[in-house]
């Protein structure tokens, strides 16, 4: 290999690292909206497998308090949770046990939650779904996924004051922090939830970092070692 063809070997290797090394750790293109959210409650949605008073994580106080006040309007298949009126249904166990698996996730197998595919809920659930559709303008949303799509000051701010957020809105308010003192913890462990939902615990993200940087490095060598091969080729070749 010639000093030309190393030095474009550097050029393009560095510009693959460094690409692969933003989009990993700082995505640029995605939309970030900045939210205020109390220090304390920073806290609370920052650490949701952390143990509470009750033995339970705050990630599983959560999850209850979803389901609570959440769950009327939203699922969240990427645990298990559906339409508050589908899980009371009898038949809706046979759903899930037939056309649904179990939710596995940071290696636990959780066997009383199902993952059910979307067009299998959607068809059980047609009636109810419309039934929403009719009194709030539009079904509302899954939700799995939308603490990655929108963060935690977003989502926080609008379970909190959904009109303020989102004007014309057709979500209540369900918490009340002047009624309920309260009212801004419990919200809090509801994102602390959907974050537990979409991304992993720290040991287990710094793991997913880490391999993820070993396929970068793999696929820069391989990348050089082909590059090699293909001047000793050439060169049996008669090319050089």
């Amino acid at each position: 290999m010639n000093a030309w063809g190393i030095i474009k070997t550097i050029i393009i290797g560095g510009s693959t690292l460094v690409f692969f090394f933003l989009l990993w750790f700082y995505n640029p293109f995605k939309h970030v909206e900045h939210y205020e959210v109390d220090e304390e409650v920073k806290q609370i949605i920052a650490n949701p497998w952390k143990k509470t008073e009750s033995g339970k994580t705050i990630a599983e106080e959560g999850r209850e308090l979803f389901i609570n006040f959440c769950s009327s309007c939203h699922s969240l298949r990427y645990d298990g949770i559906y339409l508050m009126s589908i899980q009371t249904n009898p038949k809706w166990k046979k759903i899930e046990k037939s056309a649904g698996r179990p939710v596995y996730r940071h290696g636990i197998l959780y066997k009383d939650r199902f993952f059910v595919p979307k067009d299998v809920y959607e068809a059980f659930a047609h009636d109810e779904l419309q039934q929403l559709k009719a009194s709030l303008g539009q079904v509302p949303p899954d939700v799995s996924t939308l603490y990655l799509a929108r963060g935690e000051g977003y989502l926080y701010q609008f379970i909190l004051y959904p009109g303020k957020v989102l004007p014309g809105t057709s979500m209540p308010p369900m918490f009340n922090p002047q009624a309920d003192p309260q009212a801004k913890e419990k919200v809090a462990k509801i994102v602390a939830y959907m974050k537990s939902v979409n991304t992993p615990p720290p040991k287990e993200q710094m793991k997913r970092n880490i391999m993820g940087i070993l396929i970068i490095v793999y696929f820069i060598v391989a990348g050089l070692l082909l590059w090699k091969y293909r001047e000793n080729l050439l060169k049996r070749l008669g090319y050089h």
